[in-house]
């Protein structure tokens, strides 16, 4: 179990961990980008979840589960990193717990695409729902977290809480418009704060 461990830690030490979190954004948009030009007739009127039932399905459900395992790996590094100038740990430890849950239940996604079969249809659409739920808590915390910290431009305050707005109004729309703008603005916040902890060396 220790070697496992040790071989885990030096694989996961091979590339700055920052880089976990521009693959993230890199792999999910491939996926989605591939799925959409085999997906004849597809259209931003569409959820983005009819792409894992298509014909591109393969490369939009193993897009999305990379993505997350990647983001989780991303995150492990960004709730250190956060972690280590905070003195409210209770808020760090509920930040972490629920940005380590929407990772995983955003790969389940794609585990478990959208289908005809009601129990994975139901398994699909409840992973997404906790995914999204967790991540206006930990955006929403983070903002807080990183306001208050000296190594993060107050930017990334800002766009953590857009992000989280576009979340929530999804959510109360349900439009398929807005789940692009909701899945672009996740994949900017992504890529913006991972280019800014590599390029800061934080």
């Amino acid at each position: 179990m220790g070697q496992l461990k040790t071989f885990i830690l030096k694989t996961y030490h091979l590339i700055p961990a920052p880089i976990y979190g521009l693959l993230s954004a890199i792999i999910g948009i491939t996926g989605d980008i591939i799925s959409i030009l085999l997906f004849q007739g597809y259209s931003l009127n569409h959820m983005i979840s009819a792409l894992g039932t298509g014909p591109g399905g393969i490369y939009f459900n193993i897009g999305t589960f990379l993505s997350g395992m990647f983001a989780l790996l991303f995150y492990l590094y960004l709730i250190k990193a956060i972690g280590k100038e905070t003195n409210d740990q209770k808020k760090h430890k509920v930040g972490s717990f629920f940005a380590i849950n929407s990772c995983i239940f955003f790969s389940l996604v794609g585990v478990f695409p959208t289908s005809t079969n009601i129990v994975i249809f139901v398994l699909h659409g409840t992973f997404a729902l906790i995914s999204w739920l967790s991540a206006i808590v930990y955006l929403s915390i983070f903002s807080i977290l990183i306001y208050k910290s000296k190594n993060f431009s107050r930017f990334f305050t800002y766009l953590a809480l857009i992000t989280a707005g576009t979340i929530i109004v999804f959510l109360l729309t349900w439009i398929p418009i807005i789940e692009w703008i909701m899945a672009l603005a996740v994949s900017i916040w992504i890529t913006l704060i991972s280019a800014y902890l590599l390029y800061r060396k934080v």
